[in-house]
């Protein structure tokens, strides 16, 4: 027997490529090697490149100084101003460092024999179990040196001998370094405020080329809120600096200006920075005082200012700031600090918040922004949905129904089901999710409204209303209309639906077949609305007493028209929607003397938006 197989065509095996798993992995491993890439291009370019991100920094902290100049000198004065001034605060502080660190090594010299006797005093009151893991250890050594003798040999390596000239040049070369990079700062920070305005309209073209789109006011609005927030945490890190001098000076510490100055650089560093400059003043009042309670003082002085700057200060001053994450700042700054040493590692907070700025304001930069963000309060739809993407429709069904048991059917489609919908709706659009994770949702969704709905009791009122859900032909949203149903039978009612994918002689012949008493015609899709006042005519002319009422996004944004077609009445709202179908059976009720029979058939007061109404919710 002949196997007669087609060949397949191009498309399809293009096709079949991009859903197979070779293609998946491809995609998960790519921004790994991307990373990779881009660390090891930070790493040996780090001589051009810290000098360039450092002059970023403070073009970004210092161009609204610089823009205010402008307008009384220029902008080449104003630049060469801001210029001068951040180099003349940067040396200062490094003049001030300098002697003043001199002048503390020299005096803590004099007290040797303080520190000599509180060593012997730690000695003296060392606890024996202390004791005990000490000799442990060293018996432990002494071992290791007996198995391996030739560890303690050390292999001397011949080093070639190198001329006069070379050792003498030797020691200046780092200096030369740092005094090139220093110098390409300052060149890069005066064009980068000098040329700000032209550098802008070449970012937006290189994005624009590039197909990354920004907003008009994006690349504005980035520099503005970085650089307010960093120019506010700049001020919060110079008056805890000066706390922490003051502080110092009152217990009679020497050199209380040089703490202070050493707490505002060192609290750049996050989280950690406080306590490293703390523990320099503690070594100096355990060297220079006799006794121990100036050190747990000094110490316990840095700690509580840096709670009161960083828990009310930071807070106040700063508010939410740019939203970064702590933990993505710890990781940043072992990042950095691994990259670029110390000067990285001060960078790391300037660096970190930018980048989550471009993450909020740039889409195909995002994942920024995800990774990056400050850790916020999930609601419940964020766990129902993270579930139902790691393909645990049953984790988030069980979800589901506690919150139903908590809180009610109505707010758990309104709280839970609707929003989830509304977010998978909008990833799917920038295609962050698959056709399979949409598919799954959807389904899990509808099978959950009706199971549940069946878990409350749904008293019939006399005589039996009826009530028809209809969606227009062309209409693929119908989760929203499947959750007013359920709603409407809680409230007593013989709720059908009319089913998808109906033409619309099908339509009216279910309704004219159902006689209901109201028709709820669901409206989501812009393509479906030509349909749906096609329908609207059909069904006025079959049942010209039949009240029909409209929901949904499209339905509320043509009120008008759907008015002016025989719509009688247009929700915008669950609540009015159930409103609505109340007045029917207060109607209905009254026909039969049984009104006074029927409780609570008022408007709510907390009005809910019909947050199924997701043109991308399918």
């Amino acid at each position: 027997m002949t196997n007669h197989s087609t060949p397949k065509t191009e498309k399809q095996e293009l096709q079949s490529y991009f859903e197979s798993e070779q293609y998946a992995l491809f995609w998960l491993t790519l921004p790994v090697c991307l990373f990779l890439l881009a660390t090891t291009a930070l790493y040996f370019g780090r001589t051009v490149l810290l000098p360039l991100a450092l002059a970023a920094v403070l073009s970004i902290v210092f161009s609204s100084l610089a823009a205010r100049l402008e307008r009384w000198c220029g902008r080449l004065l104003s630049a060469a101003l801001v210029v001068i001034l951040i180099v003349g605060l940067v040396g200062l502080i490094g003049y001030f460092l300098t002697t003043e660190l001199i002048t503390v090594a020299g005096q803590v010299a004099g007290y040797s024999t303080n520190i000599a006797n509180k060593i012997a005093t730690i000695e003296q009151n060392t606890p024996p179990w202390l004791e005990l893991v000490e000799e442990g250890m060293s018996n432990v050594q002494k071992r290791l040196e007996k198995a391996n003798p030739s560890a303690r040999m050390r292999t001397v390596v011949a080093q070639p001998e190198s001329t006069p000239l070379i050792q003498r040049l030797r020691p200046i070369v780092p200096i030369v370094q740092s005094l090139l990079g220093v110098l390409l700062t300052i060149v890069l920070l005066f064009f980068l405020l000098y040329s700000r305005k032209d550098m802008r309209d070449r970012i937006v073209r290189l994005a624009a080329r590039a197909r990354m789109p920004i907003a008009f006011e994006a690349i504005d609005t980035m520099t503005c809120a970085v650089g307010r927030y960093l120019l506010l945490f700049m001020l919060i890190n110079a008056a805890f600096g000066i706390a922490a001098g003051m502080f110092c000076g009152l217990l009679g510490l020497p050199s209380a200006a040089l703490w202070g100055l050493i707490a505002f650089i060192l609290r750049f560093i996050p989280y950690v920075g406080a306590t490293c400059a703390a523990c320099l003043p503690t070594l100096v009042s355990f060297a220079i005082f006799p006794g121990w309670s100036k050190a747990l003082e000094i110490l316990s002085a840095f700690v509580v200012l840096d709670q009161v700057a960083g828990q009310l200060a930071e807070p106040f001053v700063i508010g939410r700031g740019v939203g970064v994450s702590p933990v993505a700042l710890l990781v940043a700054a072992m990042y950095w600090s691994w990259l670029w040493g110390i000067p990285g590692l001060l960078l790391s907070t300037p660096l970190t918040a930018c980048l989550k700025v471009i993450g909020d304001y740039i889409p195909s930069m995002g994942f920024l922004s995800i990774i990056l963000g400050a850790d916020r309060t999930l609601d419940d739809y964020h766990d129902f949905y993270r579930m139902l993407l790691e393909l645990n429709p049953a984790g988030a069904s069980d979800l589901a129904v506690r919150y139903c048991d908590e809180n009610g059917l109505e707010e758990t489609f309104d709280e839970v089901i609707a929003p989830a919908l509304v977010l998978m709706g909008r990833e799917r659009a920038e295609d962050h999710i698959s056709e399979d994770n949409q598919r799954l949702i959807v389904d899990t969704c509808k099978r959950l409204i009706a199971d549940l709905a069946s878990r409350f009791s749904k008293p019939r009122i006399a005589p039996s209303l009826r009530v028809v859900g209809i969606t227009p032909p062309c209409e693929a949203h119908n989760i929203g209309l499947l959750m007013i149903l359920e709603l409407f039978r809680q409230d007593g009612v013989i709720a059908n639906y009319t089913g998808e994918d109906k033409s619309s002689e099908e339509i009216c012949s279910i309704v004219k077949r159902t006689n209901p008493r109201l028709a709820y015609l669901s409206i989501v899709s812009t393509d479906s609305f030509k349909n749906a006042i096609e329908l609207l005519s059909a069904l006025k002319s079959t049942l010209p007493d039949l009240r029909i009422v409209a929901g949904g996004t499209t339905a509320v944004a043509e009120e008008s028209k759907l008015i002016a077609a025989g719509c009688h009445q247009v929700c915008s709202s669950t609540d009015e929607s159930r409103y609505e179908l109340r007045r029917c059976i207060m109607r209905r009720a009254g026909r039969f003397g049984i009104g006074f029979l029927l409780p609570g058939f008022t408007s709510r007061n907390r009005p809910t938006p019909i947050s199924y109404g997701s043109q991308t919710a399918r």
